[in-house]
C-alpha cells in the first residue's frame, strides 16, 4: 500500500510539474486566488431566523435570536485553467476548493451535500464567426456581483445576490454587435445550481441532487449589454431575463409543473463617473408561480446601489445600500422587508494581494402584523489573494 501511495504521489508530482511547466510556454495558463475572510455579527432577540442574513450569513446560515458569532472562515481556494486550441477554440475551469466546516459551502457544492471541491465553471468556447459559444458550466450573465467575492468591491454581498442564478450547466451565445452593444443568449438545466430555495418537495424550487431533480424542459435566459466610455471610464449597463420550469420535481410527474414557470427580470449598471468614482446597481422582480390551485405565487423584489471611490492606487472606499421584499417569506424564511447597509475600506497591499474592511448592520422589517423588527450588526476583514 505504501508503495502505491508514493506511486500515485510521484505520478501527480511529475503531471503537476509538467502542467506548470506547459503553462510558462504558453500552453497552459493557470490563475486563481486564496480568499479568507474574518468576521464578527450580532443578532438582536427578535431575529426573524433570516436565510443567509446579515454580514456573515453566507458562512454562518441564518440569522438567530441573541446570536454573536466570530469566526475566521476559508472562503474559498481557487484554481483557473485557461487552454486554447488555436484562434477558434478555448477551454476554461475554474476548480474551487475549501473545507464546509470552515465556511465555504457557498462556493463548495453549496453545502448540499458537505463536498469541500465545486466545479465552478468548464466549458469549451466555439468562436463561430464572430458568436462565441460556450458549452458546459458557467457563471450566469445576470446581476452585478460576481461568484467570486474578492473581485467585488465589497465584502458581503447584498441580498437582491441570493435572488439571482449562480452557476448553470448548458449552452450559452454571446455576440458583440460593436464596441457598445452585446447579447447574451443561454439555455441551461437549471437556474437552480446555486439558487436552492425550499425543501426539496415537489413544488419546491430547489434542485438539492440528481439529474432527476430537473424539469425535462430547460430554463432560458438573455441579457442584452450596453457599453460606453474611454478606456479609464469603462462603463456598461444590462437588461436581463431568465426563466423556466424552476419547480422541483417536475420530472416525477408533478401536474402541471412545466406549464407554471419562474421569471426574473434584472438590470445590472457599472457606471465610471469619473475615473476614479464608481457607481453600480442592480435590481430585480422575481416570481416564482405556484403548481399547486389556489397556492399563491411566490413573489420578491428589490435593489442596491454602491459607492466606490478609489483615493489612490492602493485606497478605495464604499457605501453602499440595498432593499428587498420577500413577499411571500420563500426566499428568505419569512415574509419580510430587508434593508442592507455596508461601510467599508480597501487596501492593495502589493500586486496580487488586498484587505478590505467593512462594517455591515442590517434591518429585517417583518411583514406579518405582530411580529417585531430585528437588527443584525457585523464587522469583517477580507484577505485576499491572486496568482
Amino acid at each position: 500500500m505504501k508503495k502505491r501511495a508514493l506511486l500515485l504521489a510521484s505520478l501527480f508530482f511529475c503531471s503537476a510539474q509538467s502542467l506548470w511547466a506547459e503553462s510558462k510556454t504558453g500552453g497552459v495558463d493557470l490563475s486563481g486566488n486564496v480568499d479568507v475572510v474574518v468576521g464578527y455579527q450580532h443578532d438582536d432577540s427578535k431575529a426573524l431566523g433570516t436565510l443567509s442574513g446579515g454580514q456573515l450569513g453566507s458562512f454562518r446560515g441564518s440569522t438567530a435570536a441573541k446570536h454573536d458569532t466570530f469566526n475566521f472562515y476559508l472562503d474559498q481556494v481557487e484554481l483557473n485553467i485557461n487552454k486554447s486550441f488555436g484562434e477558434n477554440i478555448r477551454l476554461r475551469a475554474d476548480l474551487d476548493f475549501g473545507r464546509v466546516l470552515s465556511g465555504s459551502g457557498r462556493n463548495t457544492d453549496t453545502g448540499l451535500t458537505g463536498s469541500n471541491f465545486e466545479i465552478e465553471q468548464a466549458y469549451v468556447t466555439l468562436n463561430l464567426k464572430g458568436a462565441e459559444l460556450a458549452i458546459g458550466r458557467f457563471n450566469a450573465p445576470i446581476g452585478y456581483y460576481l461568484i467570486d467575492r474578492p473581485e467585488n468591491p465589497t465584502i458581503s454581498f447584498s441580498p437582491t445576490f441570493n435572488l439571482l442564478p449562480g452557476n448553470m450547466t448548458g449552452a450559452k451565445l454571446f455576440y458583440a454587435f460593436n464596441d457598445h452593444f452585446d447579447i447574451n443568449v443561454y439555455a441551461v438545466n437549471s437556474l437552480a445550481d446555486e439558487a436552492a430555495f425550499g425543501s426539496g418537495t415537489a413544488g419546491g424550487t430547489a434542485n438539492p441532487g440528481g439529474f432527476s431533480s430537473y424539469s425535462a424542459i430547460p430554463s432560458y435566459g438573455v441579457r442584452i449589454g450596453f457599453n460606453w466610455g474611454s478606456e479609464d471610464k469603462k462603463s456598461t449597463f444590462g437588461l436581463a431575463y431568465a426563466g423556466g420550469p424552476e419547480r422541483f420535481g417536475c420530472n416525477a410527474g408533478t401536474t402541471g409543473c412545466n406549464a407554471h414557470l419562474t421569471h426574473i427580470a434584472a438590470f445590472d449598471l457599472s457606471y465610471k463617473i469619473t475615473p476614479s468614482l464608481l457607481l453600480a446597481a442592480d435590481g430585480l422582480y422575481r416570481q416564482d408561480n405556484a403548481v399547486t390551485t389556489g397556492v399563491k405565487n411566490d413573489k420578491a423584489f428589490g435593489a442596491f446601489a454602491l459607492l466606490d471611490y478609489a483615493a489612490n492606487d492602493a485606497w478605495h472606499f464604499y457605501v453602499r445600500y440595498g432593499y428587498v421584499q420577500d413577499r411571500t417569506g420563500f426566499y428568505f424564511g419569512s415574509s419580510q422587508n430587508i434593508h442592507d447597509f455596508a461601510l467599508g475600506a480597501g487596501y492593495q497591499i502589493t500586486d496580487g494581494a488586498k484587505i478590505k474592511l467593512e462594517y455591515s448592520p442590517t434591518l429585517f422589517d417583518s411583514r406579518t402584523s405582530g411580529v417585531k423588527s430585528s437588527l443584525s450588526h457585523g464587522f469583517a476583514a477580507e484577505f485576499a489573494y491572486f496568482f
